[in-house]
């Protein structure tokens, strides 16, 4: 009698992995629609296409039937998809049988799916920032608030209005983003800027970015955009400072240092002039 895989895997549970032919298989092209996704147009990799002729696609995909179109569409995945597509077209012309993709099937609304295609796009590759931007965008005309689009995107409400604030930057900015010249945050305080100025204060930075490492680079372009920030204190400073502090600058001092601050002291008030203790007041 076969072995339970369960038990001889130690696991707690299993799933259904079914297996599709690529040519079956659904990826949106439609930009309106909400498992669009604009990295479909990236060209094939020649490694990928080998390694799946050789092997096959060992991850599963992730399905959704969508109920109105009765198509099966994919949800993540994409990128196996199309090299699987391609594989299989060298592998018929050369007389071998075609491959199959494993896929998991998902239940849910085509929001849900939009979620989780977002959530597992960014776990494990990133958008670059402009296409980031156009899809929080793209989610925010949905209805999504900063809060559901962090949560999704899995960075902080604070990245998520940085990252749009992209799109009200001129092409001149956000080639300079895309192309890793400038961070986002300088290109948030160049949005506020009318458009002529921004081009200018950009070729700025790039050039004051120019042929030094981050650290510095980001220290020049700071100055450039006229904005300060406080100097690092060494702890050899701080422990001087510390000498002389009293009372609750001296316990910051400490928790700055990795100290525990002491216990307060509490002084009792004295007593009224004239006022016997234990009397009614």
């Amino acid at each position: 009698m076969p072995k339970n895989s369960t038990l001889v895997y130690g696991a707690v549970g299993k799933s259904n992995v079914l297996f599709f032919e690529p040519e079956a298989l659904t990826i949106i092209d439609d930009p309106d629609h909400p498992l669009y996704d604009e990295r479909i147009h990236l060209p094939l990799k020649e490694s990928m296409v080998l390694n799946i002729m050789a092997l096959g696609v060992r991850e599963p995909i992730l399905v959704w039937k969508d109920p109105e179109i009765g198509k099966t569409i994919v949800v993540d995945g994409r990128g196996r998809v199309r090299h699987a597509l391609e594989a299989n077209r060298r592998l018929t012309a050369r007389g071998e049988p075609p491959l199959q993709v494993p896929g998991v099937a998902q239940r849910g609304t085509p929001e849900s799916m939009a979620d989780l295609m977002i959530s597992m796009n960014e776990a494990r590759h990133a958008d670059t920032p402009m296409a980031r931007a156009r899809k929080m965008a793209s989610f925010q005309g949905r209805g999504y608030s900063d809060d559901r689009l962090a949560i999704i995107f899995a960075c902080s409400v604070q990245t998520v209005r940085q990252t749009l604030s992209l799109l009200d930057c001129t092409q001149t900015v956000q080639d300079a983003v895309e192309t890793g010249q400038i961070g986002i945050t300088r290109a948030k305080s160049l949005a506020k800027l009318e458009p002529a100025a921004q081009r200018e204060k950009v070729v700025e930075l790039i050039k004051a970015g120019e042929g030094v490492k981050p650290h510095e680079r980001a220290r020049r372009q700071r100055e450039v955009l006229g904005e300060t920030r406080g100097r690092i204190r060494s702890r050899k400073e701080i422990e001087t400072k510390l000498a002389t502090a009293e009372g609750e600058f001296a316990a910051a001092l400490q928790w700055v240092l990795g100290d525990t601050p002491p216990e307060p002291v509490h002084t009792p008030k004295p007593e009224t002039e004239g006022t016997v203790i234990g009397d009614a007041p």
